[in-house]
């Protein structure tokens, strides 16, 4: 069989026409690209891509409670191998003791002096000063009676509180003042005591501070034996 006679067994197909394109017309869309999934991070955790003002991603909380974590182990190991502090001496313990006994001892005296509520208020008052000054705390360590001692830095303090410069130079005014008038008005001195005429007029003496009236040889003896 020759080629016309293999065309006529087999069905008639149309023509394929190709499809025109007008002009101004727009051009076919384009194939969708396929939508992509969350955003990931370098670890691979999912990164959202708007991040709002003041929010703070969950990745972040995440990493600072481990690096906490991480830094309170650290820690407590850091504690566990420290050496624990030698146990006292018995001259130290000793020495505690009778520091002790001298303070309750002080105490009693002084609220006994000044009364509870003042004794109260002067150890609160030493008990601070003591933490901030190593020397004033040394002082009260060292002193026999300590709240006595406290008693009277806690006034000293007191006064030089309410001393202002205000208030110092109106005294020292005041005291300048009083002694220039001391000086333009000087008070009179006591006259000396004049001596007696006569030893006779004198109290004690043998004529008992009659004036004598007789003269002459035995009258001294006339007076004294009336």
């Amino acid at each position: 069989m020759d080629d016309e006679e293999l065309k006529g067994l087999l069905p008639a197909q149309e023509p394929v026409e190709e499809a025109r394109v007008e002009e101004g017309a727009p051009p076919p869309a384009e194939a969708e690209a396929p939508a992509e999934g969350p955003a990931r991070d370098a670890a691979g955790k999912f990164v959202s891509k708007a991040v709002e003002p003041g929010h703070v991603p969950v990745t972040a909380l995440m990493d600072e409670r481990d690096k906490r974590q991480a830094l309170e182990r650290q820690i407590a190991e850091f504690k566990a191998r420290e050496t624990p502090p030698a146990p006292p001496t018995r001259d130290e313990q000793l020495e505690a003791a009778l520091y002790s006994q001298n303070l309750r001892s002080s105490r009693r005296f002084a609220e006994r002096e000044y009364g509870k509520d003042v004794i109260a208020t002067v150890h609160d008052w030493a008990a601070a000063r003591c933490d901030a000054d190593p020397h004033f705390n040394s002082q009260m360590r060292s002193s026999d009676d300590p709240y006595e001692a406290a008693f009277q830095a806690y006034n000293r303090e007191q006064i030089v509180s309410k001393v202002t410069p205000d208030r110092l130079a109106a005294f020292e005014a005041w005291e300048q003042a009083q002694a220039e008038l001391q000086a333009a008005n000087p008070s009179p001195q006591p006259s000396a005591p004049r001596p007696p005429t006569s030893l006779a007029n004198v109290p004690g003496t043998g004529a008992r501070g009659k004036p004598s009236g007789e003269e002459g040889e035995g009258a001294a003896f006339n007076a004294l034996f009336p």
